[in-house]
């Protein structure tokens, strides 16, 4: 169950970082803050 759980979390949070990056890439101005945050989660 511990698994699945950790599973389902990881899924969220790459789902939520990867929508962030596009969001960030067809935007094309600073939609994070400055480019060290947007580096750091690339």
């Amino acid at each position: 169950i511990l698994y699945f759980i950790f599973g389902i979390w990881s899924g969220i949070l790459g789902l939520s970082m990867s929508m962030i990056i596009r969001m960030e890439l067809s935007m094309g101005g600073n939609l994070i803050g400055n480019d060290q945050i947007y580096n750091s989660i690339v």
